[in-house]
C-alpha cells in the first residue's frame, strides 16, 4: 500500500506530462516547421501533377484523432456570456480561429478523461479500494479538465505584456516611416509585415489591421477591433488619437511621436512602481523564512549553553 502523498506527485507529474504533450502537439513552435514542410511537398505535387487526396495521410495519427474529436464535439452557443468570456481570452492568447472555440473545449474533455483514466488505472494497479479509486478519478478529471483555462489565461496575460512592451518600439517605426514620405495604412502594412516576420505578437495585430484596412473598413473602425482583440490599456489612446488626427487633417507623425513620448513615459513610471512595490513583497519572505533562520543562528549556541549549565 503506497503512501497516499506519493500517489498524489505521481499524478501531478503524469498529469504535467499531459498537458506539456497536448500542448506541444497543438501550438508547439515545430508546426512552423511542418508546415513549410507542407507547402514544399504540395508545390512539388503540383509541378509534377501528383496532385491527390492523401492530405490526410501525412499527418500524425494524434493530430488527426484530435480533428475527429474536434469533429464530434457539440458546437458552443456563441450567444451565452461564457461563451463570450472565453472566446475573448482565446483572441487575446492569439487563437483567432473560427473553430477556436470548439478546439478549446475539445482539449478540457481530452485532458479530463485523460487524467481520469490515467488515475483510476493507477489506483486499481496500487489495490486500493474502487470507491477511492473512483474518487480520485473524479478529482484528477476536475483538475484535468481545469489545467488548460489556467494556460489559455496565462497565455493571454503574457502576450499582453508582450503587445505593451512593443508598442513604443511600433510607434518609433510607425514615425520612421510617416515622416520618409509614406501614408498611415502603408507604414502600418511595412511594419506589421517586419514585426511579423520577427515573429512578435504586435505584428500579428497589425496585419490584421492591414487586412481589415484592405476589405474596407476605416482606420478607425481597424484600430479598435485591435484593441478590442488585444485589451491592452496603451493601444487605446493610440487608436483614439490617430482616429482624431484623420478626422480633423493633422500631421500624423507628431501625433505619433507624442503618443510615443507618452507611452514611454508610462512605462518608465511603471518600472519605477514595481521597484518601489519590490520592498513591500520582500517584507514577508525575510520575516517568514530569512528571520528566524538568523534568530536560531544567532541564539541556538547560547540556549545549549544556557540548557548545558542549568542541567545537573
Amino acid at each position: 500500500m503506497l503512501d497516499p502523498i506519493l500517489i498524489t506527485v505521481i499524478f501531478l507529474c503524469l498529469l504535467g506530462v499531459a498537458a506539456v504533450g497536448i500542448y506541444a502537439a497543438m501550438y508547439g513552435s515545430h508546426r512552423v516547421l511542418e508546415d513549410r514542410f507542407d507547402d514544399l511537398a504540395m508545390r512539388l505535387r503540383i509541378e509534377h501533377g501528383g496532385l491527390g487526396n492523401d492530405d490526410a495521410e501525412s499527418e500524425g495519427l494524434a493530430r488527426s484523432a484530435f480533428d475527429w474529436i474536434i469533429r464530434r464535439m457539440p458546437a458552443p452557443d456563441p450567444g451565452s456570456p461564457k461563451s463570450e468570456r472565453l472566446s475573448q481570452t482565446l483572441v487575446q492568447a492569439g487563437f483567432t480561429r473560427s473553430g477556436a472555440l470548439q478546439a478549446f473545449h475539445a482539449v478540457r474533455v481530452v485532458c479530463a478523461l485523460g487524467a481520469g483514466l490515467v488515475v483510476l488505472l493507477l489506483t486499481l494497479a496500487m489495490g486500493l479500494p474502487n470507491v477511492s479509486a473512483i474518487f480520485y478519478a473524479i478529482c484528477a478529471g476536475l483538475l484535468g479538465a481545469t489545467i488548460p483555462s489556467v494556460i489559455l489565461g496565462r497565455r493571454a496575460a503574457k502576450r499582453q505584456r508582450e503587445i505593451g512592451r512593443q508598442v513604443s518600439d511600433v510607434l518609433d517605426l510607425l514615425v520612421v516611416c510617416v515622416e520618409a514620405g509614406l501614408g498611415i495604412f502603408e507604414a502600418i502594412k511595412v511594419v506589421g509585415n517586419e514585426t511579423e516576420r520577427q515573429e512578435q505578437a504586435i505584428g500579428k495585430e497589425l496585419a490584421l489591421v492591414s487586412n481589415e484596412i484592405t476589405a474596407g473598413l476605416s482606420l478607425g473602425q481597424a484600430l479598435r477591433n485591435m484593441a478590442e482583440r488585444t485589451a491592452v490599456e496603451d493601444i487605446k489612446p493610440l487608436a483614439a488619437t490617430l482616429i482624431q488626427s484623420e478626422q480633423l487633417g493633422a500631421q500624423m507623425a507628431p501625433a505619433l511621436r507624442a503618443i510615443s513620448d507618452t507611452l514611454r513615459s508610462r512605462r518608465r513610471l511603471r518600472a519605477e512602481e514595481a521597484a518601489q512595490k519590490t520592498t513591500i513583497k520582500i517584507l514577508f519572505p525575510l520575516i517568514l523564512l530569512v528571520l528566524p533562520a538568523m534568530i536560531m543562528m544567532i541564539v541556538g549556541p547560547a540556549m545549549i549553553q544556557i540548557a548545558r549549565s542549568l542541567s545537573p
